[in-house]
């Protein structure tokens, strides 16, 4: 990670002469992820961008000493959607990264755990940031969509005596990605089993429309 991402901010930034001096590492029992970035004197090589330096210490954190984004152009909305992005980048990246470098069978089957898991564990704290969630299927299909809309997308909801509907014909969290296995969508997919498996374990959730798979939208039942 600290190879393809902090070590090579200095290419991105078309500065070769840019590499990142890693001080701390948490997996290390140091208490964080610290180090910094440092201009040299003559372009890197590829395995000169990172390098350790565990035995420096980092400064105490002054707040009036921070750079500060300026307030008329980074309004509070546009922070909060910087946020959104940035998380959602993760998924877009690592699901499919996984399964192209395990395969769709074990990768698909890691990722999907994985997002399963964050599904269930994460569900208490989402509800309560949402102002909760109504109990039963429809409840959890009126949040289903509206996390999808804060996502950007055109969801829709419907329903039913027992059954809600969610519909959508995007997927801006991986409309820039080329096209990708049905099994990324499995294993993201899971994300939303796993909430919902949180909300109720005897909710069931079902996809029967997939525009991954050639048809005009999406389509998610809960019941």
């Amino acid at each position: 990670m600290l190879r393809g991402w902090h070590a090579n901010n200095g290419v991105v930034l078309g500065n070769p002469r840019l590499g990142f001096v890693c001080t701390g590492q948490t997996v290390d029992g140091q208490p964080g992820l610290e180090g910094y970035y440092k201009e040299w004197d003559h372009d890197l090589a590829p395995e000169e961008r990172l390098r350790f330096s565990p035995g420096e210490r980092c400064p105490p954190f002054q707040r009036d000493l921070a750079p500060k984004l300026p307030e008329t152009t980074w309004p509070e909305e546009r922070l909060q959607k910087v946020l959104r992005n940035y998380a959602m980048e993760y998924i877009t990246s690592i699901v499919p990264e996984t399964i192209a470098v395990l395969g769709p069978d074990e990768g698909g089957h890691l990722a999907g755990a994985a997002a399963r898991l964050v599904g269930m564990h994460t569900f208490d704290d989402v509800a309560s940031l949402l102002g909760g969630v109504d109990a039963g299927a429809a409840g959890f299909a009126k949040a289903f969509a509206r996390l999808a809309r804060g996502q950007g997308e055109d969801a829709e909801l419907r329903t039913e005596r027992t059954t809600a509907t969610v519909r959508q014909t995007s997927w801006k969290l991986m409309a820039e990605r080329e096209a990708l296995p049905p099994t990324v969508f499995d294993a993201w997919n899971e994300l939303w089993v796993g909430a919902a498996l949180a909300h109720d374990r005897f909710m069931r959730v079902d996809v029967t429309q997939r525009r991954d798979r050639g048809d005009s939208f999406w389509c998610w039942h809960f019941r």
